[in-house]
């Protein structure tokens, strides 16, 4: 079975029910979505680390949090980071978190990408965070 790997920020467990569920009614064919909310301890590692653990059947939600031994990180901003093998896996993620949460432009959706992969998770939720906060204060090009 084809499998999506999506790490979450802020985002509560009914919050990520919600959007599994929005993903496998648009997605009834075989492809599981995995959803894990970071914590305190997974901050400090390597996403690259995490990732290829989760991969491996070493951690998934249901244990990351006995494995890593903190609660779940609740900050300022609201994040889906998603490792997806194609774009369109990727979109459909997107779509599906939007279509059931409050705010969902407030929220930051991002693909794992091969840089991601070699920074820890502070330093890729910092990057998207400013990433975010450029977006919305950018003035869009106007053509004359």
């Amino acid at each position: 079975m084809e499998k999506i790997i999506c790490f979450s920020l802020g985002l509560s467990r009914e919050d990520i029910e919600k959007g599994k569920i929005s993903f496998c009614e648009v997605h009834p064919e075989k492809i599981e979505l995995e959803v894990i909310p970071l914590t305190e301890n997974m901050m400090p590692v390597g996403v690259g680390e995490v990732l290829e653990r989760v991969s491996a059947g070493g951690m998934g939600q249901d244990n990351v949090r006995e494995k890593q031994g903190s609660s779940p990180v609740q900050g300022q901003y609201r994040a889906v980071m998603v490792n997806a093998m194609e774009r369109e896996q990727v979109l459909h993620v997107m779509r599906s978190f939007k279509a059931v949460l409050p705010d969902p432009q407030h929220m930051i959706f991002a693909i794992i990408t091969d840089t991601a992969l070699t920074w820890t998770f502070s330093e890729y939720i910092e990057h998207l965070a400013m990433e975010h906060e450029y977006m919305k204060t950018r003035k869009p090009a106007t053509k004359s």
